[in-house]
Parts: C-alpha cells; structure tokens; sequence
C-alpha cells in the first residue's frame, strides 16, 4: 500500500483548471499518505511541488527560488492571482464586444424605466367613434333596390 502512495505522490500532477490551493492540498495528502514527509529533504519536496505545477506557474514560482514548501505554495499562489488578473484585464480590452454588451444592457435598462415611468394618456385630437346602430352595415335589399334604414 506503502508503494501505491509513493507512485501516486510521485505522478501528482497540478490539473489545468485547478487552482494551487487544491493541487497543495492534494500533494501534502499524498506526501503524509506516503509516510514521505520526514525522508525528503524540504529541497526535495519543493522541487517536485514546482515539477507537478502547470508550466505557466512552475517557470516564475522556481525562478523565485523557495526555500520550503510553503514558500513555493505561496509564490504559485501569487503567481496565479496575478496571471488570473491579467487574463481578465487583457479580455476585457481585447474584446470590444464586451463594452459593447455592456453598452446595450445599459440601454436596456434605461428603456424599461421610461416604460415604467410612461403611463397612458388618452389623445385629445381623435375624434369619438359615431354609432351607426352598432356599426352595423344596412340590409341588402336586392340589385335594384335602396338599403332600408330602420
């Protein structure tokens, strides 16, 4: 079982979405669950915590050169805030349609408070509807004949 927790400790790998925190967690689990924690040298245990981080982080947390396990965690962690910072900054620059959704809802939002506000007011110009005994058309009386009106 020993050998199993070893493997596993030595495969972890950080996956593409998943944020440092959890990749942490999962690798001090599989350093304790491998009874390694005390064999490895904190040099050790640093180096293959950067080796497990996806790429983008592993290259500026190792450049950083930390001294223990949490050192790395925490550089990685800055590192990712600040890339996930980044990414947002550049997409909201790099998209113009985003200002423009923005924009729109904007409008939107506008429009359907003068609807709110809006309420009906009857025109005063139109005339009144004439009663023509229930708008009624008159009783066709044949093809020589005038319409009889009752």
């Amino acid at each position: 079982m020993k050998n199993k927790w070893q493997m596993e400790y030595k495969n972890i790998r950080q996956g593409p979405t998943e944020m440092v925190d959890a990749y942490a967690a999962r690798f001090r689990k599989a350093i304790s669950k491998a009874e390694m924690g005390n064999l490895l040298p904190a040099q050790m245990q640093v180096m293959d915590f950067v080796a497990g981080l996806r790429p983008e982080l592993a290259i500026i947390t190792n450049g950083s050169n930390p001294a223990d396990l949490d050192e790395a965690e925490e550089t990685a962690k800055n590192v990712e805030s600040a890339s996930l910072i980044n990414k947002n900054v550049i997409a909201a620059a790099t998209n113009p349609a985003t200002a423009e959704v923005k924009e729109l809802k904007a409008q939107i939002l506008e429009l359907k408070a003068e609807i709110k506000e809006a309420k009906y007011v009857p025109r005063v110009d139109r005339k009144p509807p004439q009663n023509n005994g229930g708008n009624r058309k008159p009783i066709y009386r044949g093809p020589n004949r005038k319409p009889v009106d009752k």
